[in-house]
């Protein structure tokens, strides 16, 4: 996203032309490429209607209705789909057996959840939670630095609707937030 201008495109247009020294192919990966200029684009699409046989370009989006349709007519594309909650434990579990840490299934749960489809964002999340946490990693510590609520929280809350204890619920509310879970988080 910040080389995002011709004079970047136009110095990639000078390596494509360079075959690979290692390998078969040479890739290159543009992140964000939603970013570039109208100008940058224009010369990328001389590149990509007649790229050399050993060149791969991979152009990567969060935006592709951003994209020209002159670039998206000459290109394959992939979406990829959010991880699920299942897959990101799993690996969550790899890292922290291979770190030996001890920890809290349900927290993992909890981690993964709040990453919602991100193995990025669980990874970091997960770092946070080491960083804080000894050698045990538990729901507690977990819902500590994070700023989240477990299913057990909103079950109590649950429970005070159903029996009509809406003073209960507005108080109890009231200190999950003043304990630094956020409104939006917290609805979500």
């Amino acid at each position: 996203a910040s080389n995002r201008g011709i004079d970047e495109i136009r110095s990639l247009r000078q390596n494509v032309s360079v075959s690979p020294a290692h390998g078969k192919y040479k890739i290159y990966i543009i992140d964000e490429v939603h970013m570039l200029t109208k100008e940058a684009f224009n010369a990328l699409l001389k590149t990509l209607e007649e790229p050399p046989e050993y060149t791969i370009f991979i152009l990567a989006t969060t935006d592709p209705h951003k994209m020209p349709a002159t670039i998206l007519s000459r290109t394959q594309r992939y979406d990829f789909r959010r991880l699920r909650i299942n897959d990101i434990k799993k690996q969550l579990i790899i890292i922290l057996n291979s770190e030996e840490k001890v920890f809290d299934d349900i927290g993992l749960e909890l981690i993964a959840r709040k990453a919602d489809g991100s193995m990025r964002d669980a990874l970091g999340y997960l770092d946070q939670v080491m960083n804080y946490c000894e050698d045990s990693i538990d729901l507690k510590s977990i819902q500590k630095t994070l700023g989240v609520v477990g299913n057990d929280s909103y079950l109590k809350i649950f429970n005070y609707i159903y029996n009509g204890n809406t003073d209960k619920v507005v108080k109890y509310v009231n200190q999950i937030v003043m304990d630094g879970v956020s409104v939006y988080d917290f609805v979500t």
